[in-house]
């Protein structure tokens, strides 16, 4: 995962997405520019958001940036918004401190620079800067950069120099060093490169309240690379402080987009919950998009589409049809190819972290690393597995992972906390084939014989969508069982099928005004010893019901009580999976009544 997350930081810093390494995004601006010459300068006052040197350790320790900071730093302004900086003095003899190690560093060859940072130290030693009209607007906190205006740098702001950002990254490896007070080389486990190891690197946040560190261990055996050498028990796993700096700014910004993450299960008003579990996506490959049939889809349009699978993007939990997924079905049946010559789906990747906090550190939970090929073959799959015709008749659609987990909650007193292996055996079954977690199938079952989750559509629909998922996952019956299939003989289908006849004929009877249904007394009963309580339900139905419920529906039951008589009758009791298959039965059939009923009334 860490060598997956440093190269995506070097992709997006790339593309101008995350700023260098040591820098950061201030929501400050950049105040005020100083123009230098040889012989002079003058203030500009501005308002420029740039990325900057930054050191997550500067809280209210004095430590100074290179080439741009504070005005109290840069200038030694002392005026600050309604009080005065008694630290000014101190503040910019650490500013030029730095400057001097920058003139005395290996790293600043370029003689351009080296010329304009002389610029700087005359305009700050000959006090140019301080006899500026503008000087007395300037306040302590303001950020001030520093532009030559002559000579091959001139219009560009120091800070920004490729050889200032390398001195200020080995400037900070410095100071997050391994050992204690001693530099320790050693090969970086995810560049492979000797470089310094560092003791810790920027916390990241988005996972719990606060922030954490992305990679810690507190046990001697984990540190034993080290050979010996006097470090802390909490030193990071031999990895340099570039990797470690690109892994957390990568890791920072997965976390602030909507695009690449998403809460699995969990509360969102209790962050620091151990049980809460984050998923973090992302693709690496070519920028180019992919021609999907004849839409052209970029890579955020694909990342889109992926987080649908894990979440539908809608804030309610009624019956209202999810349109996201069945189109993205449709579009898995379309090909898609590169849209460069010479590229291959499979040149494409899909990675995903699952998180949740864990006392002041973040825990692993998961990780999915798939092609792109393999994936889109996966997920037509789970798709088509999950799909389903709903409660109310209409046509089949399929379920995200996020609807199918929330329906296995029995009640607002249970969390879906209670089986957090099912969120990532999911995640697994969409984007790597694997089959549907232990335990789904029992954990759908019994849900659907609790009364209240039979008149529930949206948890209903979801329940048999899981069911379905677990009983035909990668069988040859994953697109006929997704309504009524009248040629599925098996007798705990053939059972459920006409407990949902009983149903309607006891509605019809009553005119469709009765509160409660023979399936809210029998369900359970039905689902499990079907020979023992048919009889009576028959018996009951023959004598008050059938006779009022209409012609139709006495023949629907006497060719599904036929069927069942060739089949063996009605089975003593029912496994596991024939349960399953007694929950289809009777959720297809009622379907498939209210579906009659519409086109009926149409």
């Amino acid at each position: 995962m860490f060598k997956e997350l440093v190269t995506l930081g070097e992709q997006l810093e790339e593309e101008g997405k995350l700023p260098p390494v040591g820098f950061y995004n201030y929501k400050q601006p950049i105040r005020w520019i100083v123009h230098l010459w040889p012989d002079r300068a003058y203030l500009e006052a501005t308002e420029l958001h740039r990325a900057r040197p930054r050191d997550p350790g500067r809280t209210s320790g004095i430590t100074a940036y290179p080439l741009t900071d504070e005005a109290s730093y840069a200038l030694g302004v002392t005026k600050g918004d309604g009080k005065e900086d008694k630290r000014a003095s101190k503040k910019h003899d650490a500013f030029r401190t730095i400057n001097h190690e920058l003139l005395a560093s290996p790293l600043i060859q370029d003689h351009a620079l080296r010329e304009a940072i002389s610029w700087l130290e005359a305009a700050l030693d000959q006090g140019w800067v301080r006899t500026d009209p503008r000087f007395g607007k300037l306040l302590s906190k303001d950020w001030v950069s520093f532009v030559p205006e002559n000579g091959p740098l001139a219009g560009q702001h120091l800070f920004e120099h490729s050889e200032v950002k390398a001195f200020w990254a080995a400037e900070l490896a410095k100071r997050s060093m391994a050992g204690k007070g001693k530099e320790l080389i050693g090969e970086c486990a995810v560049c492979g490169r000797k470089r310094p190891l560092v003791k810790k690197i920027q916390q990241v946040k988005g996972i719990g309240q606060g922030t954490a560190p992305l990679h810690s261990l507190n046990l001697d055996v984990f540190v034993s690379f080290l050979a010996g050498r006097e470090v802390s028990k909490r030193a990071h796993l031999g990895i340099c402080f570039t990797c470690g700096e690109t892994a957390a700014q990568a890791f920072n910004y997965l976390s602030e987009s909507t695009q690449h993450r998403r809460l699995l299960i969990g509360d969102p008003r209790k962050r620091d919950s151990t049980a809460n579990q984050v998923a973090f996506f992302w693709l690496k490959g070519p920028a180019s998009p992919l021609q999907v049939g004849n839409t052209s889809l970029s890579m955020d349009d694909i990342l889109n589409i992926f987080g649908n699978v894990m979440a539908e993007p809608r804030s309610n939990e009624s019956n209202a049809p999810s349109v996201e997924l069945s189109q993205l079905a449709h579009l898995l049946e379309l090909p898609w190819k590169p849209r460069e010559s010479g590229l291959r789906l499979d040149d494409y990747g899909f990675y995903l972290a699952v998180l949740s906090p864990n006392v002041g550190r973040i825990a692993l939970r998961d990780w999915v690393s798939v092609s792109l090929e393999t994936w889109k073959g996966n997920l037509a799959n789970y798709l088509q597995a999950t799909s389903i015709i709903a409660p109310s008749g209409n046509p089949p659609r399929p379920h995200s992972i996020s609807a199918l987990l929330k329906a296995i909650v029995a009640s607002k007193s249970q969390s879906l906390n209670s089986n957090p292996n099912f969120t990532r055996g999911l995640l697994r079954t969409a984007y790597l084939g694997h089959p549907p977690p232990h335990g789904l199938l029992e954990a759908a079952v019994s849900r659907v014989r609790i009364p209240a989750v039979l008149r529930e559509n949206w948890r209903i629909h979801a329940i048999v969508s899981a069911i379905k998922l677990a009983l035909f996952y990668r069988k040859e019956e994953i697109k006929t069982m997704e309504e009524l299939n009248p040629q599925w003989n098996h007798p705990a289908y053939l059972c459920g099928r006409l407990l949902a006849i009983l149903e309607q004929a006891q509605l019809r009877a009553s005119n469709f005004k009765i509160n409660q249904t023979i399936v809210d007394r029998s369900y359970g009963a039905a689902s499990t010893a079907p020979k023992s309580i048919f009889s009576g339900l028959i018996r009951l139905a023959t004598v008050a019901h059938l006779p009022k419920a209409g012609r139709d529906l006495n023949e629907q039951m006497e060719e599904v009580m036929g069927r069942l008589d060739e089949s063996g009758g009605f089975p003593k009791t029912l496994t596991l999976a024939q349960q399953a298959e007694f929950a289809l039965g009777f959720y297809h059939q009622r379907a498939a009544f209210r579906a009659g009923s519409k086109n009926t009334t149409n």
